[in-house]
């Protein structure tokens, strides 16, 4: 036989195995007959650790120094990624919220004040109410930069006159009445 017809031969044989568009397929986290709990997937044993799990969660646990350059990577996160919402200052008043978006509260709240460094990171990256997790957007290192930059916004807010410079605390007392 010639070439062409041995060829014609193979397609027409293979065009009749199909069975892959029919086959049973495992989608994970759906019901499934793999296993005897009825689904397609088992969760990892206790006390498993995920590749690099150890070294990220050091990086949440472990606050940078504060430095300007820390305080200057903060600003540009929150700019980023908060002023929408929280505005500049901090208070709540950011550009959704003129568009009709419900106020966050404002970060010099009492318990925002009173919270941790540590609450702080973990609001951002897993967020509370209508509040985003910026987990996957934002690494550990810029989070606290974040938190850094946060805590200048209430201190600024919220600074209580005997720790302000002494020429700052005179212009205060030659403005009083």
């Amino acid at each position: 036989m010639n070439a062409w017809l041995w060829a014609l031969l193979v397609a027409v044989l293979c065009s009749g195995c199909d069975d892959m568009s029919r086959q049973a397929k495992v989608q994970e986290q759906r019901p499934g007959a793999l296993f005897a709990n009825g689904l397609s997937s088992r969760q990892p044993p206790d006390g498993t650790v995920a590749r690099g799990q150890l070294a990220r969660e050091a990086l949440v646990r472990q606050r940078p120094p504060m430095t300007e350059a820390l305080l200057d990577r903060g600003e540009a996160g929150y700019q980023t990624f908060c002023t929408p919402c929280h505005g500049l200052s901090g208070r709540g008043d950011g550009l959704v919220v003129g568009r009709g978006f419900p106020a966050p509260p404002p970060l010099t709240e009492a318990r925002l004040l009173d919270a941790s460094d540590a609450q702080l990171m973990e609001l951002i990256a897993q967020g509370k109410g209508l509040m985003y997790g910026y987990a996957s957007r934002i690494p550990p290192a810029e989070r606290w930069a974040i938190v850094a930059y946060v805590r200048v916004l209430q201190l600024s807010q919220h600074a209580p006159l005997d720790r302000l410079p002494e020429s700052v605390r005179q212009a205060f007392d030659e403005g009083a009445p």
